[in-house]
């Protein structure tokens, strides 16, 4: 009786062990530390990329974003910020959630975002990418993937302005000819040379076209960087001002040699946009030498007068780079070692080369130039691809190389220290400690410049009834940060993310997108699959635990009494 009695004892310990391991192995596994699944980087290819399968001239961009913005008018607006000499409208499509208020009409900042392509007539992938980072955000927006979360994080927390086709003169042109034409397509008379308005009609055009990138009027005036009196030159500026802005010019009563008259030392154009006080009367560029003599550059001087932009993207093409101010000289800019830390970032994420724009070659009136030296603007020029015109299979390829870059520095608007906190992979971790979870988040600082707000470095945590909490994230001795949930509270699938404050009131995030993006407890990915139970897995195991060592121990101890009674 006693063999019997032991030998079932043991059957009932092997099946019992197995329906522990079985049934307690999400706890077991939860007990040690799990790495927390990352955000995805792309779902598959959405149906709206069908339409860059070839390029646009300008009536089809233009009948593509009144498509695109019919379809989808609660967060898109079509704007024209002017018409060019040949009359098409210079079209701007500004995106936000409430689009038709500024910030949402609330409390909360949403950093303007400046998009803009096509300068230059001959170069066409450079307005193919930012239309498709437009229609990237609004045909994604209302879906339920990871690219509906980047949308929502870009729409809802920013406003954008996208003009696509800056140059629709010289776009068309060049794909009406095939040329490769770079300019816009104004004309340029012989009097616009004279030292004034010359009273005679402006009968015959001596050319045709300013290079749009060389008309903004800082440091215009330099030698160097455009072609100054070659109005048929591809990098042709535009020309003089020729107006006695302040009203102190002198006329001459000799003309000697090598005098330009009613020029800089008769009080005409001595005092141009470079941020000095040339004539030394107390103020600062009140007579510029010249730029903004065409009307796509004026358009785009008026929007920077009426916005504030921290951050923008001009596109061009070609050369594979990422370049910031600035372009007329060698010297650094002063925010120089922001510019170019995010600007490494930036080049990270499309795989090109970072550098200051000088570093390729001198440019004077150019745009990340002027809007960083009146605004502030943070500015970056991407010369995409390796040519003016890639392939039309490669457009798309182009177009999804510079999406992410795009979005990066969308987000960085708010904050562009963020470029200086890098997250990979690993960064965040999760264990179980008793009833608690524990939550660990490591990154890389490279050189953040502020302290962080203990107050407001917090993981955020979504509830069983659909709203955010909070618990404070306690940085540690090895620089890391950890918080801890009580199990009870958020169950078995909750949503989360990071969030870190600095003293500035600088926010960054982890994911980047967050709260749209998040990581998540309830996650079927591999790395994840030991945090799938709740409250009720534990007891259901505790009561097989019972249940199995109650009968193993029972039939141990009729064996050892049957052997005793043998």
């Amino acid at each position: 009786m006693g063999a019997i009695d032991t030998g079932s004892g043991a059957i009932r310990f092997g099946i019992g062990m197995f329906l522990v391991l079985v049934i307690s192995f999400p706890f077991l596994s939860a007990s040690d530390t799990a790495k927390a699944p990352g955000p995805s980087e792309f779902a598959s290819p959405s149906s709206f990329e069908s339409n860059y399968t070839s390029y646009m001239d300008f009536p089809a961009m233009e009948s593509y974003l009144v498509s695109l913005t019919e379809r989808y008018p609660d967060i898109s607006r079509l704007i024209s910020l002017g018409e060019t000499h040949e009359g098409r409208d210079i079209w701007c499509v500004k995106v936000s959630d409430n689009v038709m208020q500024d910030d949402d009409g609330g409390a909360e900042y949403e950093p303007d975002i400046l998009l803009v392509g096509a300068h230059h007539g001959n170069e066409w992938i450079s307005y193919e990418v930012p239309l498709y980072v437009l229609a990237y955000l609004l045909e994604n927006y209302y879906g339920d993937d990871c690219n509906a979360s980047k949308a929502k994080n870009i729409v809802d927390h920013h406003e954008l302005f996208i003009v696509p086709m800056l140059n629709p003169d010289g776009t068309q042109y060049s794909h009406d000819t095939g040329d490769m034409w770079r300019k816009n397509r104004e004309p340029n008379y012989i009097s616009e040379f004279m030292p004034f308005d010359a009273p005679t009609p402006k009968l015959v055009a001596q050319s045709y076209g300013v290079d749009l990138n060389r008309n903004y009027g800082w440091m215009w005036h330099l030698a160097g960087g455009s072609n100054a009196l070659n109005h048929r030159g591809g990098s042709y500026r535009g020309p003089p001002d020729n107006r006695d802005d302040d009203g102190d010019a002198r006329i001459p009563v000799n003309w000697r040699p090598g005098h330009y008259p009613l020029g800089p030392e008769d009080g005409v154009d001595e005092d141009p946009w470079d941020g000095i006080d040339n004539d030394g009367d107390g103020l600062i560029d009140e007579d510029p030498a010249g730029g903004f003599s065409s009307l796509e550059t004026i358009a785009m001087k008026n929007l920077g007068d009426t916005r504030e932009f921290p951050v923008l993207i001009t596109y061009h093409s070609y050369s594979e780079l990422v370049l910031w101010p600035w372009g007329w000289t060698d010297e650094p800019a002063p925010d120089a070692p922001l510019m170019s830390q995010l600007g490494g970032r930036l080049a990270d994420l499309n795989g090109y080369m970072p550098m200051q724009g000088y570093d390729l070659y001198m440019t004077t009136g150019e745009m990340t130039d002027w809007f960083y030296a009146m605004y502030g603007t943070l500015g970056y020029t991407f010369e995409v691809g390796r040519t003016f015109r890639p392939a039309e299979d490669l457009i798309i390829e182009e177009c999804r190389k510079n999406l992410e870059a795009t979005l990066f520095l969308c987000r960085a608007g708010s904050n562009p220290y963020m470029s200086y906190v890098r997250f990979d992979d690993n960064s965040s971790s999760l264990s179980v400690s008793g009833s608690r979870f524990k939550f660990d988040l490591s990154y890389m600082d490279e050189g953040y410049p502020y302290g962080w707000d203990g107050n407001g470095c917090e993981l955020r945590y979504m509830l069983p009834d659909g709203r955010w909490d909070s618990s404070p994230l306690i940085e540690n001795d090895d620089g890391t940060w950890s918080a801890s949930v009580d199990i009870r509270r958020i169950g078995g699938d909750a949503p989360f993310y990071y969030r870190m404050l600095d003293v500035e009131g600088g926010e960054v995030t982890y994911p980047v997108y967050a709260p749209e993006m998040h990581l998540s407890l309830g996650s079927t990915g591999s790395d994840a699959w030991g945090l799938q139970f709740g409250l009720g897995t534990l007891m259901v195991m505790i009561f097989t635990l019972g249940t199995i060592w109650g009968g193993f121990g029972g039939g141990i101890f009729k064996s050892m009494r049957a052997e005793r009674k043998g």
